[in-house]
């Protein structure tokens, strides 16, 4: 079954805006006879750290990254070397999204930098609002004061175009894991709204009650001893309790228990309850601890991954229910819980409607790894993460993949989810690997992520789990907040080379790691796709439809209040004898014709986006197309142009968009005046006839591209754009078999 992306509530979407956050990353290999790498190595006695921290300060021109404040913030094994992450501050403020990544080798000589940064901001640091205005506003969302009052810290949310905002980080705790707000601190407005848990579907036998139905005795590890005994353990850093009350939506906290003690002498030896809606199961909280216990060694000893710090605490909470509902769900949470049971991370198992979640321990070591990645790397924002491209969810989709891949290693099977998943028909097959980028992503996080664990699995397959483990462990730890499903390729590379330097990989199967990636499109797969010299790109983009799904709401009553884009951006650079340039767009909606898109361009650099009232906006452009509905839309920028054409640039192009239906999308690029290569006059100008045919090919007399063109107007079919599910099928050969009027509109300068 193909989910519809239920992206985000309508109540999150009345608020909704950019989130801001540095530029995409930049990479830099360090050659070896650097001398700021040779500096650092020669004066550092003080470990990783030390050879980061002195790379950073004598290579600061070469990154420009002269004038950015970078602040340690951890250190990652990762194999033989260190990755020594840092924060970006601006006038002691955490910069949201800003990061840094070093890798050290095992001598201390830096040969890798991931930089995440915002450069020349300019934010006045000190609020007009105060935290009291700020969380004021927040509550006025609930139309409630809040039983329990936000916390609420300043920080700075950069934006290229306007030098960045300061604003007040307020995180509201919710039944389904909490929700952050960012509130402008100078204009007193909620920004950004966007849930802080990490949700899959999901149901312990010794993997699952469909994989693995016999039950086992297995030693539970790690407990801490006390008197009476509990599910406590890992010295003091978790603990698992059971639901039993509470409506964080409605401001009334959690209630938790935990009351499951030994039953036969020091064993917790529960058998299945009889009942599967059974709220107090105790065998179900036995298989939680026993299996994230499971998944928190395999990290440690894989990994080296030290999680005894106190930021690293953790609550399961199993039987989790939705104000006494069923949940069918289950997701991890940053906000934590409160006493008495207090701690910083939280992983609930839902109680489903029809079975336990617990009983799939895919489930919550999926949900295992989010915390993981949360804590260490710290690089997801989710769904309705944006940066200065605008919204940009492939961090999310990284991160879903990579829980995917790290819960099916461990579990030893490609398929997520086959007790929890199976019944919902949404389970993950990673040994499915027919998605490639850009054509098959959608822009939602759990679909898009199958073609990052798909890839992941395939390195499991070839190198081994060992191997495979580490080459996507590797990978993981140079991913910065806004990293692209590109930035993931360049880091496996990376990891595949540094195998190779250790004679744990050859050249040869280095070779293969990128063949693999360039059979996903993933080594060309950034923020920007490049159309230069003709190429033809394919993608998808979701509509208003897929926001307000199930919500009762219309696609109408939301247009003029939704924003929304293409995934990628596209760019062209012409030849420098052309006489001027054209963007074509080709739609093909999956249901629906209610459309209405722009085209904006930009020359240089790409189109900007700005915070509007609820998402991103384009609102630095050069040319645009404005209010176009039908399925064909193109834009010509060419010498009467304003500003005029100039073959010396680079032109960047994104769609704007208030579309109902989810979309196909075909974009390419021509260079209009350029003279074509000479025919080579040997060359046969056309197919000699069949035997037994009467005369040479004849144009079909319907064929768009031979019609003389309408007044004002040309008239072309419509190609299918992308593979279709079949759902769509019978919409594409409709459009296929009808003439499309098109409008040929000369592009216009509107916004600087």
């Amino acid at each position: 079954m193909r989910r519809q992306p239920i992206l985000l509530p309508l109540t999150a979407l009345a608020t909704l805006a950019a989130a801001g956050s540095a530029a995409a990353s930049d990479w830099h290999t360090v050659a070896p006879g650097s001398p700021a790498a040779d500096l650092s190595f020669r004066r550092t006695t003080s470990g990783a750290r030390g050879a980061a921290e002195t790379y950073l300060k004598q290579a600061a021109s070469e990154l420009r990254i002269e004038g950015v404040s970078l602040g340690y913030e951890s250190e990652l094994q990762d194999g033989d070397h260190r990755t020594v992450r840092f924060a970006q501050f601006h006038a002691g403020h955490p910069v949201l999204g800003g990061a840094a990544a070093v890798q050290v080798a095992p001598e201390g000589r830096v040969e890798v930098v991931v930089l995440d940064v915002a450069r020349g901001l300019s934010v006045p640091t000190a609020p007009k609002y105060r935290e009291e205005s700020a969380r004021s506003a927040v509550e006025a969302t609930y139309g409630m004061t809040l039983a329990e009052r936000p916390s609420a810290a300043l920080a700075v949310f950069p934006e290229a175009e306007t030098g960045g905002k300061l604003v007040w980080v307020v995180d509201v705790r919710s039944e389904l894991g909490g929700e952050r707000f960012l509130v402008d601190a100078h204009a007193g407005k909620i920004v950004h709204r966007r849930s802080l848990a990490v949700h899959a579907r999901g149901r312990v036998y010794p993997i699952s009650s469909a994989v693995t139905p016999q039950l086992e005795d297995r030693e539970l590890v790690g407990l801490d001893a006390a008197d009476p005994q509990t599910l406590s353990g890992w010295n003091g850093n978790f603990k698992v309790a059971n639901y039993v009350a509470g409506d964080l939506v409605g401001g009334v906290s959690l209630t938790l228990e935990q009351s499951v003690g030994p039953n036969a002498g020091e064993d917790f030896l529960y058998d299945p309850p009889t009942s599967a809606d059974d709220v107090k199961d105790q065998f179900a909280q036995v298989g939680v601890y026993y299996h994230l216990t499971r998944m928190r060694d395999y990290f440690t000893k894989a990994h080296q991954l030290d999680m005894g710090t106190p930021g690293w605490k953790l609550v399961a909470v199993a039987n989790m229910l939705e104000s006494g509902r069923p949940m069918d769900n289950a997701f991890f949470s940053p906000q934590g819980t409160e006493a008495p049971f207090r701690a910083p991370n939280l992983i609930a198992i839902g109680q489903g409607s029809s079975f336990d979640f617990s009983d799939d321990s895919d489930v919550f070591l999926h949900e295992f790894t989010h915390y993981v990645t949360a804590n260490a790397i710290g690089y997801n924002d989710g769904q309705f993460a944006v940066n200065e491209y605008g919204l940009s969810p492939w961090a999310g989709s990284i991160d879903e993949g990579i829980a995917d891949y790290f819960a099916c290693t461990v579990n030893g099977d490609p398929t997520l989810g086959e007790a929890s998943l199976v019944p919902f028909g949404a389970e993950r097959d990673l040994s499915d690997n027919i998605k490639t980028c850009p054509d098959d992503l959608v822009g939602e996080v759990h679909e898009d992520g199958e073609l990052i664990g798909s890839l992941a699995w395939s390195l499991h397959d070839k190198f081994g789990a060992e191997l495979g483990d580490r080459l996507v462990w590797s990978a993981l730890t140079l991913l910065t907040r806004n990293a692209s499903l590109g930035d993931f390729a360049k880091g496996l590379k990376r990891a595949a080379d540094k195998l190779v330097s250790t004679g744990e990989l050859t050249a040869a199967d280095a070779s293969a790691v990128e063949a693999l990636i360039e059979s996903r499109g993933l080594d060309d797969c950034e923020e920007v796709l490049d159309l230069s010299g003709g190429k033809l790109r394919r993608t998808q983009m979701f509509g208003i439809d897929s926001l307000v799904y199930g919500t009762g709401a219309s696609c109408t009553e939301w247009r003029r209040q939704l924003s929304l884009q293409s995934l990628f951006h596209f760019k062209s650079t012409p030849d420098r004898t052309a006489k001027g340039i054209r963007f074509t767009v080709q739609l093909q909606p999956h249901g629906g014709d209610d459309l209405e898109w722009s085209i904006y361009v930009r020359t240089a650099r790409h189109v900007g986006f700005t915070m509007g009232d609820m998402l991103p906006e384009a609102t630095s452009y050069d040319y645009s197309v404005e209010a176009i509905t039908d399925t064909y839309g193109e834009i010509v920028i060419d010498e009467k142009s304003d500003p005029p054409f100039d073959p010396t640039q680079t032109y960047y192009m994104v769609i704007g968009h208030g579309n109902c239906p989810a979309t196909a999308v075909t974009v390419e690029s021509a260079d209009l005046g350029v003279e074509p290569p000479p025919v080579d006059p040997a060359d046969p100008v056309e197919p000699e006839p069949e035997p037994g045919a009467t005369g040479g090919a004849t144009p079909d007399p319907t064929d768009p591209a031979k019609e003389p063109p309408a007044a004002g107007c040309a008239c072309r079919a419509a190609e299918p754009s992308a593979p279709l599910a079949p759902w769509t099928a019978l919409s594409g050969v409709a459009l296929a078999g009808a003439a499309v009027l098109r409008r040929r509109v000369r592009a216009r300068r509107t916004r600087g």
